[in-house]
């Protein structure tokens, strides 16, 4: 039974048997998970809770486990978190299957549709998922001893197993897997849902049968995509349906077995992955391809929607993509000649590569893309230093490359390194460019340095204010004020 289904059905029964405010979060939350909408969710689970409470004499005893499930489901799934929502995920693991796994028959605080070791099996995934297998394996071992066939939670543990196969560079065994505990699903009675789809599709990926996981997609689209639930259910399984098509198709077209023109017209807007977290690192995927073809253009947009959502990945503790990301954003850096956005996507990867396991094939990938950047030339100032600025200012505001400006005040303020106006043009290129913490940087040494800069701080506070960074503020407020006496 897929979990959709399970949803539907539980949601009748527990409407029919009087228990309305119930029914209607088993049915909301999982869709609310399914866009990432955290914050509802947030908002609707205390009323949900109180009312599952007040009947709890009557309602299964997985109910309350069940609805503080989506939550972290949320941050996990759609929104691609890792160490930023651990403890969480593992926590909740603990108060479900006990420090020792002791879940109790009934099932405990996990039920047939949600269990909380998914959370903490996608958690991990998004960390690091090739250096997460052996995390991985003991965890599945001991959650699939519970449930079985027929079971949405169950199946759900079933393609996480194939994930982790996959991460192991075992995708032969997935396959084999899937077909296996599909059959055993049919045999209950059931039918595997749109997941088991995308685990096809990626263990092909990873066979390197791209034109198979193509007609995979295709038959998907066809057969099992008409089967999930209109609304957010079936809207969320054929966006990421998109976005598989995107990535094989590009590469495909790079091979020269698809034109590149169907490929370019697949590729979902950058709009739609930046609001679908867990999408992004497919569409990047297909971007490069397409690049490398001539069929998009490797402009500076395209460097600050990457620098985004590897800086997004670092902040949520998904390091494999974020260091993933930021080696492709410096490769496509490195091709249009933008030294310092390209420099600045090398530091990330390197810092994200220091917390990833098994990563010979990361490292390689960093090598390379490093000596790509390492030839990029030398940008050429057109005017004196103490100029620039002025010289700047006179571009037509349609025609200006903030990569270029960027590379030209980083080039100025090598020969005039405490020139404040040029301090501050390099926070407002960073702010344009995404890059504000790395604009901080020399922000912060001048202001320590020379806290009596009035300028320097107001550039910085905007700077800090860009990112959101209110412990930053907060810092500077305290160097600012401690610094008045001492000038005094």
């Amino acid at each position: 039974m897929t979990l959709w289904t399970w949803v539907a059905e539980t949601s009748r029964r527990l409407r029919e048997e009087g228990h309305a405010e119930t029914a209607d979060a088993v049915a909301r939350l999982p869709q609310l998970a399914a866009e990432g909408e955290v914050g509802r969710i947030r908002g609707l689970l205390p009323t949900a809770l109180r009312a599952a409470r007040a009947d709890a004499g009557v309602l299964p005893p997985w109910t309350e486990g069940y609805l503080n499930h989506w939550g972290a489901a949320a941050r996990v799934g759609h929104r691609g978190e890792g160490t930023a929502a651990l403890d969480l995920v593992e926590g909740a693991l603990r108060t479900a299957h006990g420090e020792d796994g002791d879940e109790d028959e009934d099932g405990g605080a996990c039920g047939p549709a949600a269990c909380a070791a998914q959370n903490v099996l996608d958690c991990y995934a998004n960390i690091d998922g090739p250096g997460r297998t052996v995390d991985r394996t003991a965890l599945l071992a001991e959650a699939m001893t519970h449930g079985g066939p027929g079971l949405p939670a169950w199946e759900a543990l079933v393609v996480a197993h194939a994930d982790m196969l996959i991460d192991d560079e075992r995708p032969d065994e997935a396959v084999r897997e899937l077909d296996l505990r599909a059959a055993e699903i049919r045999e209950a009675g059931s039918e595997v849902g749109m997941e088991y789809g995308f685990a096809y599709v990626r263990a092909l990926r990873y066979q390197e049968r791209y034109t198979d996981a193509l007609l995979t997609v295709d038959r998907l689209e066809e057969g099992a995509l008409q089967m999930v639930p209109v609304g957010v259910p079936r809207s969320a399984a054929a966006r990421r349906l998109r976005f598989e098509r995107a990535r094989l198709l590009a590469w495909l077209a790079r091979s020269g077995l698809k034109p590149p023109e169907e490929a370019r017209e697949a590729l979902p807007e950058t709009a739609e992955a930046d609001a679908n977290p867990r999408l992004r690192k497919a569409w990047v995927d297909a971007a490069e391809d397409l690049v490398s073809l001539g069929e998009l253009r490797n402009d500076w947009r395209v460097g600050v929607a990457l620098t985004s959502w590897s800086r997004y990945a670092e902040r949520v503790g998904a390091h494999r993509p974020c260091a993933q990301m930021s080696m492709a954003a410096a490769r496509l850096a490195a091709a249009r000649d933008a030294r310092w956005v390209a420099d600045c996507a090398i530091r990330r990867a390197q810092r994200a590569l220091v917390r990833v396991r098994r990563a010979q094939d990361l490292e390689n990938d960093l090598e390379e893309a490093h000596e790509m950047v390492r030839d990029v030339p030398a940008v050429a100032l057109p005017t004196e230093p103490e100029d620039l600025l002025d010289e700047l200012r006179k571009e037509p505001r349609a025609s200006v490359d903030p990569e270029r400006q960027a590379d030209l005040v980083v080039a100025a303020r090598a020969r005039r390194p405490d020139d404040t106006a040029l301090l501050n043009a390099l926070g407002q290129v960073g702010r344009t460019l995404m890059l504000s913490d790395t604009a901080a940087e020399p922000q912060w040494h001048h202001v320590r340095r020379e806290p009596g800069d009035q300028k320097a701080a107001l550039s910085l506070l905007e700077t800090l204010l860009h990112d959101n960074d209110t412990a930053g503020v907060r810092t500077l407020v305290r160097t600012l004020t401690e610094a008045t006496p001492a000038k005094a």
